[in-house]
């Protein structure tokens, strides 16, 4: 970089607000306009953050700290007790001038039934709510609370809106697998997210965005405070956001590679491992000498996941890989390869989360994150599970072995 030439993170920043200019007009946006690809830009100052009874009060403690806007892509948010704290934090926080949206899904956070109340409180106050409908063939589309077009969904069935993600200022984001749920913050569901600044902030941001517009929401135009300049610091680290929406799975993508990748150890957290080609990769890489290691729960929630899962326990077990089922209904999605590289996220070893629903994870290579994923998750779960065993008998290996056969084409 030559003398007088912007940082390398500020250049990239003003990219992706050029990029947000469509979402600052009264354009139209289309399905097409979510198909975001991103180059590697910077993060710094992750922390993971393990367990309800942790990310939870941080988060709130972040969202309290606001000053200009926070963003939450969020599948599940219900008027629980979890919820309704939430949700007098985001009012306050309104009322007080802070720019407050929300993307939530329809099936994951119910805003026109069960949390109707809620949602209408939240829209009382200013927040701007919009709403993923993944399985209505006619979508409401605009503002809960204002004046909603109804439209054509027929190219949006099928396509649930799974993702968790927050930004705030436009320089602080989360990502994690988590919903404002109170069973995550019981710790019957046993999840994490990841706390980071930087230009990273800036990708997660364009995301929120992109689905905003898209689903019926205002133009945005105060670009330069939801995408401030940022220049990283010596010890920021390589990251990236990887989104899937319809017929785009750099996701998807990123697995392989990882999976692929891997030449020591390989660790792996997530709920419902179903997916015939990852399950081929890692049964590949445990023969060719790397240690894997997968953390599942002893009982998922979704027992047709579960015993599609299960199916696959005899192969892997056969190549070598470590099964390890936790007590709790984990619902961590995080792959860590050779204490050097880390994807966390939203997106699930099953076909809805891998071809259908939006998801979105962030790949980096942190030594740091990699270790606090060790030190802070994979060590203290794997102290308290079990070894992880294939059916056993006839009937339980024909049930599992039919249902895995079918899980593709769900």
């Amino acid at each position: 970089m030559s003398a007088g030439e912007p940082p390398l993170a500020e250049t990239q920043i003003e990219g992706l607000r050029q990029r947000a200019t469509i979402f600052a007009q009264d354009a139209e946006v289309t399905r097409n306009d979510m198909s975001l690809a991103f180059e590697p830009t910077w993060a710094t100052d992750l922390e993971l953050l393990v367990g309800g009874e942790v990310f939870f009060p941080r988060i709130g403690d972040d969202l309290r700290a606001a000053t200009r806007s926070i963003h939450i892509n969020q599948f599940g948010y219900k008027s629980d007790s979890l919820g309704m704290d939430a949700t007098k934090i985001l009012v306050d926080k309104a009322r007080e001038g802070v720019e407050v949206r929300l993307v939530v899904d329809d099936q994951g956070s119910m805003p026109w039934s069960m949390s109707k109340g809620m949602y209408q409180d939240l829209a009382r106050a200013g927040v701007q709510i919009v709403v993923n409908q993944g399985f209505r063939p006619v979508a409401k589309r605009g503002l809960v609370g204002g004046d909603l077009r109804r439209r054509s969904n027929l190219g949006g069935l099928g396509h649930p809106d799974h993702r968790k993600a927050i930004v705030i200022d436009g320089t602080l984001a989360y990502i994690g697998g988590a919903g404002f749920q109170e069973h995550f913050e019981t710790g019957e569901f046993h999840d994490l997210f990841v706390r980071m600044r930087g230009a990273i902030a800036s990708q997660f941001q364009l995301v929120f965005l992109a689905s905003f517009r898209y689903l019926g929401g205002p133009p945005v135009p105060e670009l330069e405070e939801l995408m401030p300049d940022q220049v990283h610091p010596d010890d920021a680290v390589r990251a990236t956001v990887l989104h899937n929406a319809p017929g785009f799975r750099p996701i998807s993508v990123a697995i392989t590679e990882i999976i692929e990748a891997a030449r020591e150890q390989l660790d792996i957290v997530n709920p419902y491992v179903a997916d015939p080609p990852a399950v081929r990769r890692m049964v590949n890489a445990a023969r060719r000498g790397v240690k894997v290691r997968l953390l599942v729960p002893e009982k998922a929630n979704n027992p047709i996941l579960a015993m599609a899962q299960r199916h696959h326990h005899a192969a892997l077990l056969d190549a070598g890989v470590e099964i390890w089922e936790h007590p709790a209904m984990v619902h961590s999605k995080a792959f860590v390869r050779d204490g050097i590289e880390v994807l966390v996220g939203t997106c699930n070893l099953e076909a809805w989360s891998l071809k259908r629903s939006y998801e979105i994870n962030m790949r980096t290579r942190s030594v740091d994150l990699a270790q606090q994923f060790e030190d802070r998750f994979f060590g203290p779960a794997i102290e308290i599970s079990k070894p992880g065993t294939a059916p056993q008998g006839g009937a339980q290996r024909a049930l599992s072995r039919g249902i895995a056969a079918l899980h593709p084409l769900l």
